[in-house]
C-alpha cells in the first residue's frame, strides 16, 4: 500500500515538475504587405514585466513576409514585444501576447492595425 501512495505521489510531482519546465516554441511572425521596407526586427519576449529572451533579425535587403523563430520558454503568458526598423531607421513597435504551452505553430501579425 506504501509502494502503491508513493509511486501516485511521484506521477503528480513529475506531472507538476513536466508542465514547469521550459519547452521549445515555434512562433511564426507575419509582417505584413509592406515587409520589405524593413531592415530589421527586434523581438522582445517577457513575462510579469521581465525580459525572458529576444532576438534581432537583419536583412539589409528587406525582410520576407514571414519570419519563423523557436525560442525556450516556461509554461505561461508572454507579451512580445517586437520593432520593425526600416532603412532610414524609423521605427514601428508593435506588442501582442499569447500563451506557452499551445499546440503546434503560434502565429502572431505584426502588420498595420486596421
Amino acid at each position: 500500500m506504501a509502494k502503491g501512495a508513493l509511486l501516485i505521489g511521484a506521477l503528480v510531482v513529475g506531472g507538476v515538475v513536466a508542465r514547469a519546465y521550459p519547452r521549445d516554441v515555434a512562433l511564426r511572425y507575419d509582417l505584413g504587405a509592406d515587409h520589405a521596407q524593413w531592415v530589421e526586427a527586434r523581438l522582445s519576449y517577457s513575462q510579469d514585466r521581465d525580459e525572458m529572451a529576444g532576438v534581432t533579425f537583419r536583412q539589409p535587403e528587406g525582410m520576407p513576409d514571414r519570419l519563423r523563430h523557436e525560442v525556450e520558454l516556461s509554461p505561461g503568458r508572454y507579451r512580445v514585444a517586437a520593432t520593425l526598423v526600416d532603412g532610414d531607421g524609423n521605427a514601428r513597435r508593435v506588442e501582442r501576447s499569447f500563451d506557452v504551452p499551445a499546440e503546434g505553430l503560434i502565429r502572431i501579425d505584426l502588420g498595420p492595425e486596421r
